[in-house]
């Protein structure tokens, strides 16, 4: 079609559009036999047979089943759901199905019908069934039929919340939810109408707010901006407000008889009604405007971002608003600086000299660059290939006039359209506009491709865009691992696809193999994984830690060495001689054992090192968990066992110095029982100051011999225990008695410490050397008596220094 505009439809100030997507490939099915459930983003339909209406059913396969097709009628999977009863359907953004069963079971499955979680919404003991339901793209709203209204706002993570009802609720007739990022509250707000004329408003936390209406409401939804609210009356009127009830933007008469199947939002502000016994789909504007649609078959709406999916027994459309960027490039009689750039390439195709004219006179008015936009954007837009053809052609004629236009644009554009040109096609049955693709995003239409097993496409588009092919090639390998075959030939097939590309996880396609029951193969798979933290922890989930360990070490990773530790120790199948058998050629996995076991289990530590045959370390345990406890039969008995792991491992210097320390105990338990001394835990040399403190000086002589204390030890100990105690005769007689073993400074310094000075000066004379002697004389400012040294020792340089340090007013003689 050379113009599009033919087709429009003006209404409400606006151009309406409604395009034929797909001629359905499906057979014999009656719409108005069907609940339908629609992905949005232009994706996959599920249909379940009406349990409510008396349908002549022969084919037993129809039954208790739901059908999954593609928005061109292509049939993907069967879902056989059993004997129980479907309350409600719905899809999330990645295209899982939720179903909700009347028993307040949720479950999720993929397209093919494979379950991926089950979710209970209630206790089974409890019997609740569900009343109502409304499902949504990631959450479930339930009322059950004991009046609890339960809401799970996260299929990925189900918490359960429940919301307070008010205490008399009427019979209920609609109800709708408001997602979670439209609220105040930022969690799911419920509405539910009454009979008695009553809208109820619910959110978690807080008492039901309650609206009391001039009529019934039969039917409402929200808006796909979560600002407005479009209900139907019992009186058959059509209204629209705010969402916060605070504004009222329309009240429309219908003057139809009985209610609509169902309501839709349409391009933002106009709804459809969809009056299906009167083979009537009714659009109202906001300015109270209408228009009909007939339709002589059932028709399913489903709400867009952009406009309305209608789903019939024959065929898919799409009714929208035409986009604003569209109007004016193809609206009869008006023009535009993109119309002229339209106009002057198709001239150009003709070898005009027009259109060389109309693209000057658009440079000259300086309106060639946003021409050359809106031609791209309004490509986008376009439902025909043929036109978006002409518009890219128009804009590459425009750009070659422009200096220094951002031609990135263009390809971006380029690439786009072939992105979407090619998910639209009847194979893949993707029926999304350009709104919906940049709104869901490159990444959620892989993820669909990928769902759908177009991997090969998923792959090309990634490509065209520069995207990321990781994930697409391990769902590949994943389904491939899924598939019939030997494990060898899949195992080649994936490595030869896979095996040069990087950042590729063989361990998520590995995890697969296992939950298939192909265990070698996911073996096999392991080790092509490059990162050990993903390999070790899924070994272990596949019952091969020796293998996880071996991984384990040969990372480095103490964290995973751990790991795999824990779970050999916890697993009842490996004894602790089968552990200790694995690690103990393993230097770094025992080095970590023996720490953990240090702070965890110090009897496994010590069964290690039996098992290994290591007295030695067994008995510096023994020894530092000795120190670990105040009781002394404990200590006792942990020293002696160090004893013994020392003598038979032959370390007789451990062995030695260990029994005297046991000596040394019971020395010291012997004090403590003949008197009120307290000793035990303490050294030789602190046991030493405690007895000559307190006097005890034959318990003192009895320690330095028994424990052979060096006679030059004993001297400073004593001496700093008399001097801690001011017995300073006692001290001058101590070191009268015979020749100290550690001259007599230190008594001068201990003596200076203690600021005793005459006490000091008793020990000076004692000295040997006349320079400490005069060194400790000025120091405590005896000038004369250092005079005196220096004199007798016949130095002049050492008097003449003790004189210039002297006072002026004492005489220090100037010669000797």
């Amino acid at each position: 079609m050379d113009n599009p505009s033919l087709t429009w439809n003006e209404f409400d100030r606006y151009f309406y559009e409604k395009h034929d997507f797909y001629q359905m490939e499906w057979e014999d099915i009656d719409l108005s036999n069907y609940i339908v459930s629609a992905s949005r983003f232009g994706g996959l339909l599920a249909l379940i047979l009406d349990d409510s209406k008396v349908i002549q059913i022969n084919s037993v396969s129809v039954k208790h089943r739901i059908f999954i097709y593609t928005s061109s009628g292509v049939l993907i999977s069967q879902i056989d759901y059993g004997n129980k009863k479907v309350k409600g359907v719905g899809w999330t953004l990645d295209e899982r199905l939720l179903v909700v069963y009347e028993d307040c079971s949720v479950m999720i499955y993929d397209i093919f019908g494979e379950i991926i979680k089950t979710v209970l919404m209630t206790q089974e003991k409890d019997q609740e069934l569900v009343y109502r339901t409304v499902v949504w793209e990631n959450g479930i709203v339930i009322l059950t039929k004991k009046d609890r209204l339960l809401v799970i706002e996260s299929m990925d993570d189900p918490k359960i919340m429940e919301y307070t009802l008010p205490l008399k609720l009427g019979a209920v007739t609609a109800m709708e939810i408001i997602l979670p990022f439209f609220t105040f509250s930022g969690h799911t707000e419920v509405l539910i109408s009454t009979l008695d004329n009553r809208l109820y408003i619910l959110a978690e936390k807080s008492e039901p707010l309650e609206i009391e209406l001039d009529e019934g409401i039969v039917d409402l939804v929200i808006s796909p901006t979560g600002k407005l609210l479009a209900y139907y009356t019992t009186s058959g009127s059509l209204y629209v407000v705010s969402t916060d009830f605070e504004k009222n933007y329309l009240k429309f008469n219908c003057n139809t008889k009985g209610s609509p199947k169902q309501i839709s939002w349409c391009s933002g502000d106009t709804v459809l009604l969809n009056f299906e016994k009167n083979n009537l789909l009714l659009m109202v504007g906001p300015s109270q405007s209408y228009l009909q649609y007939y339709y002589y078959e059932p028709i399913h709406l489903v709400t867009e971002i952009d406009g309305t999916r209608i789903i019939s027994n024959t065929k898919c459309e799409f009714l929208r608003k035409v986009p604003e960027v569209i109007v004016p490039i193809f609206q009869l009689g008006v023009s535009s600086p993109a119309a002229f750039l339209y106009d002057a390439s198709e001239a150009f195709l003709n070898v005009t000299s027009k259109g060389d004219e109309t693209i000057r006179m658009i440079l000259k008015n300086r309106e060639l660059t946003l021409a050359v936009d809106n031609c791209l954007e309004a490509a986008g837009h376009s439902f025909s290939p043929e036109i978006q053809l002409k518009l890219m052609r128009a804009a590459s004629l425009g750009k070659t006039y422009l200096d220094g236009y951002y031609h990135d644009d263009f390809g971006i554009m380029a690439k786009d359209l072939r992105v979407l040109n090619q998910v639209k096609t009847f194979d893949i049955g993707m029926c999304i506009t350009y709104t919906q693709y940049k709104k869901m995003g490159v990444g959620l239409l892989i993820e669909r491709l990928v769902n759908r097993r177009f991997h090969y496409i998923a792959l090309k588009i990634c490509e065209c865009l520069a995207e990321s092919k990781d994930r697409v090639l391990v769902r590949w390998a994943c389904d491939k691992v899924k598939s019939s075959g030997s494990d060898e030939d899949i195992l080649n097939s994936i490595v030869s696809k896979l095996g040069k590309e990087k950042g590729i996880s063989f361990a998520s396609i590995a995890s697969v193999a296992y939950s298939e029951g192909k265990k070698k193969l996911a073996i096999k798979l392991l080790d092509h994984e490059n990162s050990a933290s993903q390999q070790v922890p899924l070994l272990i989930n596949m019952q091969k830690p020796e293998r996880a360990l071996i991984k384990a070490i040969e990372s480095g990773k103490a964290d995973l060495i751990y790991l795999v530790l824990l779970h050999m120790i916890n697993d009842p199948d490996y004894s602790e001689e089968k552990l200790f058998g694995i690690i103990q050629n393993k230097k770094i996995a025992i080095n970590l054992f023996v720490k953990y076991c240090k702070k965890k289990d110090p009897g496994f530590l010590i069964k290690l090192y039996s098992e290994l045959k290591q007295p030695t370390k067994i008995g510096l345990f023994k020894i530092v968990e000795s120190y670990q406890t105040n009781d002394f039969n404990e200590i006792m008995k942990l020293r002696n066992v160090s004893s013994m792991a020392f003598s038979s491992s032959k370390n007789t210097f451990f062995k030695k110095m260990t029994d005297e320390n046991i000596k040394f105990l019971n020395f010291q338990k012997q004090l403590e029982e003949k008197t009120p001394l307290k000793v035990i835990g303490h050294t030789i040399n602190e046991t030493l100051t405690i007895l000559i403190k307190r006097e005890y000086y034959k318990e003192a002589k009895r320690l330095k011999k028994m424990f052979s204390v060096p006679n030059e030890r004993f001297w400073w100990v004593k001496m700093k225990a008399l001097a801690s105690k001011h017995r300073w005769k006692e001290l001058f007689d101590f070191a009268n008695n015979e020749k100290s073993p550690i001259g007599y400074e230190p008594f001068v310094d201990i003596c200076i410490q203690n600021s005793v000075s005459d006490q000091a000066l008793k020990y000076i004379p004692k000295i040997k050397e006349p320079i400490t002697k005069v060194k400790y004389y000025l120091k405590l400012k005896k000038f004369e008596l250092a005079a005196d040294v220096a004199i007798s020792q016949k130095d002049q340089t050492l008097l003449d220094d003790i004189r210039n340090r002297a006072p002026k007013n004492l005489k220090i003689p100037h010669n000797i």
